[in-house]
């Protein structure tokens, strides 16, 4: 029988996000120093988000649970808009077998205009405002 390497699979998990790292980050810019990589890497090793990495993109997600139903919500998604459509069925797939309801993801102003023809609706816009 086979064991598991444990320490292995971490240390590819650490290459691939490695690899992402730059995209990653850029899209981390967009919340203002809320999360770093390295908070990242931690909530992806601890299994709170879970990393997919595919041929142009890669996405981070995270199950949300609601008393209503469950979100499996996109936190980042880098690569280009077309990779991100192609990953979506496959992500669906997952967020169907973790018993989702929904996929949602939260984003600069242009997705929804983009992912509009493919099925999303635009439900909600966040704002912030600076504690003074």
């Amino acid at each position: 029988m086979k064991t598991a390497n444990i320490a292995g699979d971490v240390i590819n998990l650490m290459n691939d996000l490695l690899k992402w790292q730059e995209g990653i980050e850029r899209a981390l810019r967009d919340l203002d120093g809320m999360y770093s990589f390295n908070d990242v890497v931690k909530s992806v090793l601890r299994g709170e988000q879970h990393f997919y990495q595919f041929e142009e993109c890669c996405v981070i997600m995270q199950e949300e649970s609601y008393p209503g139903y469950s979100v499996y919500h996109c936190f980042i998604a880098c690569g280009t808009t077309e990779a991100i459509l192609a990953a979506e069925p496959k992500i669906n797939e997952i967020a169907k077998g973790l018993g989702c309801k929904y996929m949602s993801l939260s984003g600069r102003v242009g997705w929804p205009r983009r992912l509009k023809a493919h099925g999303w609706k635009h439900r909600l816009s966040i704002m912030h405002k600076e504690v003074y």
